[in-house]
């Protein structure tokens, strides 16, 4: 249970306690995949939300129950990684760090293999081994060694299911504190990721994202994954999930925007793509200066400015719960009649005390328009890789459990 007592320490020393805790009572619920493919209908992992952080934690299991991760789901990266010792900053760490050494059933995985292949950044130790190298846009990079290892999963029965001989990263180069990412969970359509080895389809249903409170967010993968609602076509470019945005309406009403706006070109620029591993949105020029002068006259705030932290935001001094109440949703539209509505605690994010911020941003010349995880809460998104469709459907995402 969420304490706003608690330090982030405490959190992760419950956390550990806990699995250990529970090791007796659901060791009997455990079943084990023969295959990858044989059990893909079952997993359904549970995600949590921090108040500190605009992303959301996969929950699963490394080698056995006493290795509990909380990894990054992230559509826009090809590897499920963790931290694996030796690393920098695991001897300060609270939580407890994958050791590979003392693991029966992990494996390096060779150089010539086609999963090391599939990585951009790979390479050979001296005995022949793939080590790989990962960079992350505003993150720190990481390195090691591709390997197997078997992983443990909730599934859909509140059982636990054991998968063998899953892909993944051993990390031992990265300037990430264990502590505050103990890794990544790729969901790419490389075909290392999750979403490829497990079924080629795959759904997350989540809240708030800064609602650590909230006890349903989960995701789903393989053919379990809910594929409900509307539907737009799911365009694949360089391992990357774009859509085909209309168009983006104010309370209602059409912006002036040209639909081309939003079209990648022959060369790849631009386009309009989907990520789980970001909180912030952006669009390209264009289509940003047209929403951010509806929100301003919509606002009728005299007291605005740009924040030049991290990026140029948009921010207004007040507070979101209280200077916004009612206002209109954004939405986006979508080929196929799909559309996602961002309500005010979507479109907006309280940055200190006395200020609030759009969060959706320019994107920088030639790079694609992006809708962050911000932008997704409250809904369910479905992929379908293989057939191409991606599926939208706001919902509280409780309605699932019953």
């Amino acid at each position: 249970m969420y304490n706003s007592v608690h330090t982030d320490f405490d959190r992760a020393k419950f956390a550990f306690e806990d699995s250990i805790s529970r090791v007796a009572m659901i060791e009997a619920k455990m079943e084990s995949c023969k295959g990858n493919m044989s059990c893909s209908d079952k997993i359904q992992a549970n995600l949590h939300a921090k108040a500190w952080v605009g992303v959301f934690f996969v929950e699963f299991y490394i080698k056995d129950l006493s290795h509990r991760m909380l990894a990054v789901m992230d559509t826009g990266s090809p590897l499920l990684w963790v931290h694996c010792i030796p690393c920098p900053n695991c001897a300060q760490a609270s939580t407890r760090i994958y050791d590979p050494s003392t693991s029966s059933t992990y494996t390096n995985i060779s150089c010539r293999s086609k999963y090391c292949q599939a990585l951009r950044q790979n390479s050979c130790d001296q005995r022949g081994n793939c080590k790989y190298e990962l960079h992350y846009e505003g993150a720190h990079p990481t390195e090691g060694m591709l390997a197997t290892e078997s992983f443990i999963f909730n599934t859909s029965d509140d059982g636990l299911l054991t998968v063998p001989h899953l892909v993944f990263g051993c990390s031992h180069v990265s300037d990430e504190k264990p502590d505050a990412v103990m890794g990544v969970l790729g969901l790419s359509s490389n075909k290392v990721s999750l979403a490829t080895r497990l079924g080629n389809k795959f759904s997350y249903c989540v809240g708030g994202i800064k609602d650590p409170s909230y006890e349903y967010n989960q995701l789903i993968l393989g053919e379990g994954a809910i594929l409900e609602g509307d539907s737009t076509p799911l365009e694949i470019y360089n391992g990357f999930y774009y859509v085909t945005m209309e168009g983006i309406s104010l309370g209602g009403a059409m912006l002036d925007i040209e639909q081309n706006t939003f079209q990648r070109t022959d060369s790849g620029q631009g386009g309009v793509m989907i990520d789980s591993g970001g909180e912030l949105s952006f669009l390209v020029q264009r289509a940003y200066e047209e929403l951010a002068d509806a929100v301003m006259n919509m606002l009728d705030l005299n007291s605005w400015f740009k924040s030049e932290l991290y990026f140029s935001k948009l921010c207004f001094e007040g507070n979101v719960t209280r200077d916004i109440k009612g206002f209109p949703s954004v939405t986006f539209h979508f080929s196929g009649g799909a559309e996602m509505g961002l309500e005010a605690e979507s479109l907006f994010s309280q940055s200190t005390t006395t200020t609030f911020c759009m969060t959706i941003l320019q994107a920088d010349y030639g790079q694609p328009s992006l809708i962050g995880v911000g932008a997704q809460q409250y809904h369910n998104v479905g992929y379908d890789i293989s057939g191409k469709k991606l599926y939208l459907r706001r919902m509280d995402c409780e309605l699932l459990d019953e």
